[in-house]
Formats: C-alpha cells, sequence, structure tokens
C-alpha cells in the first residue's frame, strides 16, 4: 500500500512565481482601466449627481485605487521581469505585501462606491462582477503563494 503525498502541483516555484505576478499584473491593469472609467465618466456608474460630499469621496477612493493599483501594476511587472534568483525570501514577501495592499484597497473602493456613493450605473455591475472574481483568483494565488514560500 502506497501513501500518497499531499504535496503542491509541481509547478517549479520559479515559474509560479511569474504566473502569479501575470494574474496579479491583470488584476491591477484592469482597476486601473475601471477607475479611469469612472472617474472620466461617472454618469456610467451612478445614476443621481453626486452632491459635494460624494463627489469627493469619489474622487478620494478612486485616487487611492489608481495610486495603489499602480503600485501592484509596476510591482508585478518587476517580480515578472526579475530574474529567478532574485525572485526569493525578503523580495516576494514585499511583493506580496504591497499586492494585499492593493487587494485591501481594491475591496475599500467597491464597498465605498456600491454602499455609500450608491452607485448603479450601467457599469457598475461589471465592474462588481470582475473584481469579485479577480478578487477571489488573486487571494487563492496569495495563498498559494504562501504556502510554498
Amino acid at each position: 500500500m502506497s501513501t500518497q503525498s499531499k504535496t503542491m502541483p509541481l509547478i517549479d516555484l520559479k515559474v509560479y512565481i511569474r504566473i502569479v505576478a501575470a494574474v496579479f499584473s491583470i488584476s491591477s491593469a484592469t482597476a486601473i482601466v475601471m477607475t479611469l472609467l469612472r472617474l472620466l465618466n461617472p454618469h456610467l456608474y451612478y445614476l443621481d449627481a453626486l452632491n459635494n460630499r460624494d463627489m469627493a469621496i469619489h474622487y478620494f477612493v478612486s485616487g487611492l485605487m489608481l495610486v495603489t493599483s499602480t503600485i501592484g501594476f509596476l510591482n508585478s511587472l518587476i517580480v515578472m521581469n526579475r530574474s529567478a534568483t532574485n525572485n526569493t525570501g525578503r523580495n516576494i514577501t514585499i511583493w506580496l505585501l504591497l499586492d494585499s495592499l492593493f487587494e485591501t484597497s481594491r475591496v475599500v473602493y467597491v464597498f465605498l462606491c456600491e454602499i455609500i456613493l450608491k452607485g448603479q450605473g450601467p457599469l457598475q455591475f461589471y465592474e462588481l462582477m470582475i473584481t469579485i472574481i479577480q478578487y477571489l483568483l488573486d487571494s487563492f494565488l496569495y495563498c498559494q503563494m504562501i504556502l510554498r514560500h
């Protein structure tokens, strides 16, 4: 009787890191595009005009999302293009921490836009669905990355 090993899939860690970085960069790029759309065309996300307080929240949270998405995108590009010998230890930990900053900001962004600003425009639903799917995928890969690291 042989015992089966309960190990992770047999993808080399160096390759896996690049795959995860590519997925994270796609998530970040998607967030950048959706945020820019929200900034340039708020009527696609809000059916009612925003009052001064809501407009300030809109610009603040969108600005925060642009900054953290850009950091996440650039950080993942660096990981994808860095040599495999440098994609270890502290560098990976920093990358994952910066990605969790992006993911946390994205959750706050969606919460504020959905609940506080009551987004109901034609693109709001699509942004919400894309965000949920990407967040779940990123979280799964993030957890796998931690287990492998």
